[in-house]
């Protein structure tokens, strides 16, 4: 009768066991797909004790309006008629930005100011930089240390265009172009939206294009 008892002890918990590995790879599933994240790279931890009847072959995965890409947040999971918010923790391995040597406030920063490193993505400021494309010829807003993760928090745009500044703009309609000149109203970058306002005293906005013009469309 104990060895019996034993028995069903044992299989309660292989049981739980292989449901709660179902789940770990709906998880895994549902993040490879949707955020393209290699099973290799990153490992899921939930926090939440899983209701063992919940579990379906093909349930419903929503993520929460709290999701940063990686860390703790709160995934909707549905399976039939019943749901349930489950604390997931998404511990992520990957490249990122840091900065090679100390880049002063101010500084336009280039490739050569930068360093790829490997390490978890889960731990880093939000922002933080995962390409040098995205970094290169922006300004940082103040001094960024050696080492120091790069985030968009700490840079901005390169200003290719400043306040006062006198502009060409283009007001483009359908079948037509009609080029003035105006005085910018903000600072701005490439692809940035700023506004102008031209010489008959009306404001526009436009996108400032690559050779410093702001184009209107109508």
């Amino acid at each position: 009768m104990k060895l019996i008892k034993i028995f069903f002890i044992l299989l309660f918990f292989l049981s739980f066991k292989l449901n709660a590995n179902d789940l770990i790879n709906h998880l895994n599933e549902f993040f490879k797909q949707e955020y393209s994240l290699n099973s290799n790279y990153f490992k899921i931890i939930v926090h939440t004790p899983f209701k063992k009847k919940q579990i379906c072959k093909k349930p419903y995965l929503l993520l929460a309006n709290n999701f940063y890409n990686f860390g703790v947040f709160d995934v909707l999971y549905i399976c039939n008629q019943q749901h349930q918010f489950l604390k997931i923790e998404l511990q992520v391995k990957g490249k990122y930005i840091i900065a090679k040597k100390k880049i002063f406030r101010g500084t336009k920063i280039s490739e050569s100011d930068l360093q790829v490193t490997i390490g978890r993505l889960d731990k880093l400021p939000r922002g933080t930089y995962i390409n040098i494309k995205d970094v290169v010829n922006r300004v940082n807003l103040r001094d960024i240390l050696p080492f120091q993760p790069i985030t968009s928090f700490i840079t901005r745009v390169f200003w290719t265009i400043l306040s006062n500044q006198e502009v060409t703009v283009k007001l483009k309609g359908k079948n037509f172009e009609i080029i003035t000149f105006g005085k910018a109203l903000d600072n701005g970058g490439f692809n940035e939206k700023v506004r102008v306002k031209i010489r008959d005293g009306k404001i526009v906005t436009g996108i400032i294009n690559e050779n410093k013009e702001v184009i209107v469309v109508l």
